[in-house]
């Protein structure tokens, strides 16, 4: 895996997020770098959603 340190510098995941920013923040994450996969309840939520 590797992490796209620019993209991670200019997207700061916002101070006390609620579940909705959580949720764009990681789907924007996976499009642009890979350094850790999606998991635990965020991803149960976004498999419910159909997101994932």
């Amino acid at each position: 895996m590797t992490i796209n340190a620019d993209w991670h510098k200019s997207h700061r995941m916002p101070k006390n997020p609620t579940l909705e920013q959580r949720i764009q923040w990681h789907l924007e994450h996976q499009k642009h770098c890979h350094c850790r996969p999606i998991s635990g309840k965020l991803l149960e939520e976004m498999k419910k959603r159909k997101l994932v």
